[in-house]
Parts: C-alpha cells; structure tokens; sequence
C-alpha cells in the first residue's frame, strides 16, 4: 500500500513537473555581460531555485559549523571547571 501511495505522489509530481515545463516552455534571452544565451523559463527558473536550494545549503552549513565551535569551547570550559572544582573539593577535605 505504501508503495502504490510513493508511485502516486511521483507521478503526480512529475505530471506536475511537465505541465511547469510545458507552461514556461518560451526562451528567454539572458543578457552575460560578456555573451549573451537563450534558455526556456523553465530551465532559467528551475536553475534559481537550484542556486537558492544551494546557498540556504552553504548558509546552513556555516551556521552548524559555528554552533560545534561554540559547544567545542563550552566543553573545554566546563572540563575546565569541573577540574578546578575537584582540586576545590579536595583541598577542603
């Protein structure tokens, strides 16, 4: 049953995906600077969306890589601290 539900939601997502493509199939003219290329809207849409998809990815990515600098020094931190509260600890005693 899961199965035949995947098969159609693809198909429908690729339905979908055709009638986009069919529907944004007139070129657009893409002006470079340097050179000018033609492309279908379609392809020039689908192209933005894979440039935005990538930079929320590079975003994200950065983002992650901060907070496990952060948990790493707050790690070192609290090592730190529990060493200096067990030298405490034992010099009371």
């Amino acid at each position: 049953m899961i199965r035949f539900i995947s098969w159609l939601i693809f198909l429908i997502f690729l339905i979908l995906i055709a009638a986009f493509t069919y529907k944004n199939a007139q070129l657009v003219s893409v002006d470079l600077f340097i050179y000018q290329i033609n492309l279908p809207m379609a392809v020039l849409l689908l192209i933005a969306l894979l440039l935005g998809v990538l930079a929320g990815f590079a975003f994200n990515i950065m983002a992650l890589l901060s907070q496990k600098k952060k948990y790493m020094r707050l790690k070192a931190k609290k090592e730190t601290l529990q060493g200096i509260s067990g030298v405490l600890d034992k010099t009371d005693k």
